[in-house]
This record gives C-alpha cells, sequence and structure tokens, in this order.
C-alpha cells in the first residue's frame, strides 16, 4: 500500500501518499516508548512477550495453564506500572548499553524530580515487574533510577517560549513543579508562587532527611529554574493577591497540598506534649526545638506514642527515635494486610525497634495538666472503609490499656487550606492533594502532570491524545517467547543500608546507591518482555521514530514501490 488515509482533527479524511514504512526492530528495542508516543498516526504499539511458565521447577513461583500465560502477559507490565508513564525498561536498557545520559535524559523528560523519586518513591513499577511476579524478585528499578542520577551530570538547557500565553501555579511541591515542568517544556512562560523560604513543599517539610536528603531536592529545583520555570518564595497567596493573578495569567493552577495536620480532639488533647506529625516534622526537619505552644520549648526525651500507621506516621516514630525518645511505639486502627505503610518501611522501622500496636484506637490522652502522661487505647474489634475512604470501625470499651508517653505525636492525615474551596473560574485547575488525586509523592507528580496537560488543551484547543491513554499492551508472537529458567542464573544485589544500630543516632540517608559493578549486574537481569511494533496500514512513513530513537540502529524505513510492495 503506498497511501494511508488520515482523518485530521474534526477534518475530513485526505490521502497521504507514503514512500516508505518504519520496522522496529525487536531484539534491539529497548522499549523506550519514544516512538510510540511522538507517532502522529498512532501506528506503534507495545507487544509483550510471553513469559513461559508451564514447568512447576522453571520458577519459584506456582505453574501457570496457557490461559493464564496469555492473559498476564497483556495484563501489566513496568512501562505501565508508572504513574507519570515512564518506561522502566527503557532506560534499564539504555543503562546496560552505557547510555546513561541518554537513560537519565530518558526519565526527565517525564519526571522533574528523578532523584527525588529514587529515594522515596514506592515503586509500582516493581509491583508489577514480571521478573518479581513470575520468576523470583523484581527489578531494582528504583536503584538504578538513583544510579542515573549519581552517575550524570545532568544540566537542563531552558525550553524555548513558543507561545504569549502566561500560567501561574500555586505551590511549589510535587504537583506544582511537575506541572510546571510540563507547561514549561510546552512552550510557556510559568511561574510558581511559594509561601515558604525555599521550594519542595513536602519533601522539604514532610518528609526526614534518613529519606531524602536536602541538597537532592535542591539540585532537582536548580534544574528545573535552569530550564526556564521561575520560582517565586515567601509569596504568600490571600484572596486579594489571587485575584490579581488571576487577572494577570492566563491559567492558574492550585497545587497548594495538604499542608494542615488532622487534630485528634479527643479528650486531653490540649495537653502539653501532644502535637501534630507535621508540626512535628517541620521542625525536625529545621533542626529546631520541639514546641505544642509558642514560648514553651521541651526537650524531646522520654517516651513517645505516635498515633497512625500510615508512611508519615512510621517516618515520624523513626525521627523521635533519632531525636532523643527512649522508646517509641506507634498505633493504628489497622491491621496486618490493612496497614496502610508499605512493608519496607514498617520492616525498616521495626528493625530501628520501633514498636507497632495494630488493631487500637485512641480513646483519650491522660495526664495531670498540663503535662500528658499517657495515651489510652481500646481494642479495635471490626474495621472497615468505604470507597471515600471514610473509617468505620467498633471498639470493646472493656479491653483498654493505657500507654506511657511523654509525647504523643498523632499523623491521621492532612488537609488542605480551605481557602481554595471557593475558588472558581474558567482557567482555574487543581492539581496534588488538593485535588484529592493524590496519596503519595508520585501520584500528586502524575495529578501535576495530567492537570498540565488540561491547560495545554485548553489554551491551544488541542485534541491530542494523553499517551498514557491509548497505551495497550499486546501479546508478542510465540516465537518472541520468553524462558525464564534460562535467565534464573542471576541473582538481584543488595540494596546498601546502613545498620540499624548506628542509623538510629544520626539523619544519614539510611538507604544507599549501587555501585558499577551492582547497577550492570541488576540491569542485566532485566528479562526485557516488552518491544514496539508498527502498524503498516497506519504507517505514514515520516520517519519521526527513526530520528528520534535513543538507539540509533533499532528503526529502519524500508521503501514502499509504487502499488505497495516493499
Amino acid at each position: 500500500m503506498d497511501s494511508v488515509k488520515v482523518l485530521p482533527g474534526k477534518g475530513k479524511e485526505i490521502t497521504v501518499e507514503r514512500t516508505a514504512v518504519a520496522h522496529i526492530n525487536p531484539k534491539n528495542c529497548v522499549n523506550c516508548g519514544t516512538c510510540r508516543e511522538l507517532c502522529p498516526m498512532e501506528a506503534i504499539s507495545e507487544s509483550q512477550r510471553v513469559i513461559c511458565r508451564i514447568c512447576p521447577e522453571c520458577t519459584e513461583q506456582d505453574a501457570m495453564t496457557f490461559d493464564e500465560m496469555y492473559e498476564f502477559t497483556t495484563k501489566a507490565a513496568c512501562t505501565t506500572g508508572c504513574p507519570l508513564g515512564i518506561s522502566p525498561q527503557g532506560y534499564i536498557n539504555l543503562t546496560r548499553t552505557g547510555k546513561l545520559e541518554e537513560a537519565y535524559k530518558l526519565v526527565w523528560d517525564k519526571n522533574p524530580l528523578p532523584s527525588v523519586c529514587a529515594r522515596i518513591c514506592h515503586h509500582p513499577c516493581e509491583q508489577v515487574c514480571k521478573r518479581g511476579v513470575l520468576v523470583d524478585e523484581p527489578i531494582a528499578i528504583r536503584s538504578i533510577k538513583r544510579y542515573l542520577g549519581e552517575k550524570t551530570t545532568f544540566r537542563a538547557e531552558k525550553y524555548p517560549r513558543l507561545y504569549e500565553e502566561r500560567i501561574a501555579v500555586i505551590g511549589a511541591g510535587p504537583a506544582g513543579l511537575t506541572a510546571g515542568q510540563y507547561l514549561s517544556r510546552a512552550g510557556y512562560e510559568v511561574t510558581v508562587f511559594e509561601s515558604a523560604t525555599e521550594a519542595g513543599g513536602m519533601l522539604k517539610r514532610g518528609i526526614p532527611e534518613f529519606r531524602l536528603d536536602r541538597s537532592v531536592v535542591d539540585e532537582e529545583v536548580t534544574n528545573l529554574e535552569n530550564a526556564g520555570l521561575a520560582i517565586r518564595l515567601n509569596e504568600r497567596i490571600n484572596k486579594h493577591s489571587l485575584e490579581k493573578i488571576q487577572k494577570e495569567y492566563d491559567a492558574v493552577i492550585v497545587a497548594a497540598g495538604a499542608p494542615n495536620s488532622k487534630e485528634l480532639k479527643i479528650e486531653g488533647w490540649r495537653l502539653s506534649g501532644v502535637m501534630t506529625a507535621m508540626d512535628f516534622m517541620e521542625q525536625v526537619n529545621h533542626r529546631q526545638e520541639i514546641r505544642r505552644h509558642p514560648g514553651q520549648i521541651f526537650n524531646l526525651g522520654g517516651e513517645v506514642v505516635v498515633i497512625g500507621g500510615g508512611s508519615v506516621a512510621i517516618d515520624t516514630a523513626r525521627a523521635a527515635l533519632r531525636m532523643g525518645a527512649t522508646k517509641v511505639t506507634a498505633v493504628c486502627l489497622e491491621c496486618d494486610e490493612e496497614v496502610p505503610c508499605h512493608p519496607w518501611e514498617l520492616k525498616e522501622a521495626e528493625d530501628e525497634g520501633i514498636t507497632l500496636i495494630q488493631s487500637h484506637s485512641p480513646t483519650r490522652f491522660v495526664g495531670t495538666y498540663p503535662k500528658l502522661e499517657g495515651v489510652e487505647v481500646c481494642k479495635v474489634t471490626s474495621f472497615s472503609k468505604d470507597g471515600k475512604g471514610k473509617i468505620s470501625c467498633e471498639l470493646d470499651e472493656n479491653d483498654t490499656m493505657t500507654i506511657k508517653a511523654d509525647w504523643a505525636i498523632v499523623a491521621i492525615g492532612q488537609a488542605p487550606d480551605t481557602m481554595w474551596s471557593s475558588l472558581k473560574g474558567d482557567r482555574v485547575y487543581f492539581a496534588g492533594d488538593i485535588s484529592k488525586s493524590a496519596c503519595s509523592v508520585i501520584d500528586a507528580m502524575a495529578s501535576g502532570r495530567k492537570v498540565a496537560l488540561n491547560v495545554d488543551t485548553d489554551l491551544r484547543g488541542r485534541t491530542l491524545k494523553d499517551p498514557m491513554d491509548t497505551h495497550e499492551l499486546h501479546s508478542a508472537p510465540l516465537s518472541e517467547k520468553i524462558y525464564p529458567y534460562n535467565r534464573r542464573k542471576s541473582i538481584r544485589p543488595e540494596i546498601p543500608m546502613l545498620a540499624a544500630e548506628s542509623r538510629i543516632h544520626s539523619f544519614d540517608e539510611v538507604e544507599g546507591g549501587f555501585d558499577d559493578e551492582a547497577a550492570q549486574m541488576e540491569v542485566l537481569r532485566c528479562l526485557r518482555c516488552g518491544y514496539q511494533v508498527v502498524d503498516e496500514e497506519r504507517c505514514i512513513g515520516c520517519g519521526i521514530c527513526q530520528r528520534e530513537c535513543p538507539e540509533g540502529d533499532v528503526i529502519t524505513m524500508e521503501p514502499v514501490a509504487k502499488g505497495g510492495e516493499k
């Protein structure tokens, strides 16, 4: 076929003559997805190789039937697991071929905070890695991303300004910075307004340094500024300044986060020593004295009870230990798999000597005014959560105990500033925690990305589809089948960790990074499940895919003669 029918936008169908068709070599394709996302005809899709699972002794996992094998092939992959749409297989295999700069840029193009995510992302991509699900252990994707950040000297170049419209972003946290980067790259002038003295939002205020070194955040922000993102600090937005911003800018993105900790207003909640996790963590991160009220200064010592079982609660408990607490106990409503923190977070906390009491609810703070002396908790007999996240539980009032506490830190969630609830307008958008679409850093960033695409669509009147919405997985031919028995000789390298007995005395980062040898060992474990395929019926032979492929020798343009034969 030497012509293709095209329907551009809402226009009428036209016929495009072509002289070539793209062909992708599946053996050399690193599956970065660049060609698929740039193809104007949506002629490129991802194929996933079947992983043979018939023989029970072939892997550490249970054997599968043929039907189960093929169903799982297109069910999930690392390339669809990232909320930002990044292809881990792409940068893993670019790393394997020694193209570290290209690998890092592949991440940076979609993730403005790659080194931050390399430390604190809960790595949903690893949870769907087929090696981990079907063979033995997942590829250490997050650690490879960290390796790239530590081995490359990437410096962002300024994005060219293509459009007259100006965009304001309120909040320099993960969602705001992501929205800003995407729109800057699209060609807009973007200004981010931040009320604090430094950019980063909860990355600076809420996450302890033993998980995320502050210098890493600063380096990421500097790169964004080099790319053209204007960040104005100490800009607290009120009703008057907001009205001014709406008049001066063509679109406003509110990404102000959820900075207010929820308080637990049970009996005794005003006793000295009761505080919220955000109050505590903000002051820990800025090395200030712990305060309950202005003028009241306490030295953190003695026994600490943290109320909550999420990631923030675990971070708070571990930080309290490093601040001098002699004993730290966390209490949560949930039990076993329902505990909201990630399993590895809980293990690291328990390794440090922190105890988590599950299935208990605090009923009152105990003490002689003004001093806190303990927290009374009651056994939870049933626990449930509806689709909106509202918790319901029943307590056994005859089963109570009091935990000794000099400090009680409440970590039961955060809430946005109520000021934003009344904000309206045709060009007002919400991203991150404030939009109720985020529960983690990577989710907040994904929300910022989505909003940026919506802003661009509205301002330009575009009808382009989001590449993530059109990303589907297809089964590769049987000739591409992977036999895991041949791949099991390679063992996942251990991720370096500080010893528990020493790390509790400092705020040094607990998790380390791979050296060259470990990184190369790990990228070789990748099964290379996926590759890109061209639909010859849709390809117009424009050659964009070939020009933009980071590998260079993967895509060839095969001539099409008159009459349609190659």
